[in-house]
């Protein structure tokens, strides 16, 4: 999958595809470039919303645009919980000075 810009990255996100996007950040640009996505799923088109789950894809500048290289996504609401738990336990890591 080639985007030609990464501002205008759209994610399948509406009631048909059963995917919802909550929201984004950038969390590396450049030439390889991170973008962590937390979005709702769903199987069932009657059924109910689940998540908020994480999805981390990478893409890699060629010259086409972006490319798509790899991306990670949690399955289970909890483990975005445990990740946010570990991140805030770990914050002293993040200080200046350490």
């Amino acid at each position: 999958m080639i985007v030609h810009d990464l501002d205008d990255l759209v994610l399948d996100s509406d009631e048909a595809s059963g995917l919802q996007e909550v929201d984004r950040r950038f969390l590396a640009r450049g030439p390889w470039t991170t973008v962590a996505f937390l979005v709702k799923t769903k199987t069932d088109p009657e059924g109910e919303w689940e998540g908020p789950f994480l999805w981390l894809h990478r893409y890699q500048k060629v010259a086409q645009g972006w490319k798509l290289v790899s991306r990670f996504r949690t399955t289970e609401s909890a483990q975005l919980e445990v990740l946010a738990s570990a991140m805030e336990g770990w914050k002293d890591y993040f200080s200046p000075g350490r």
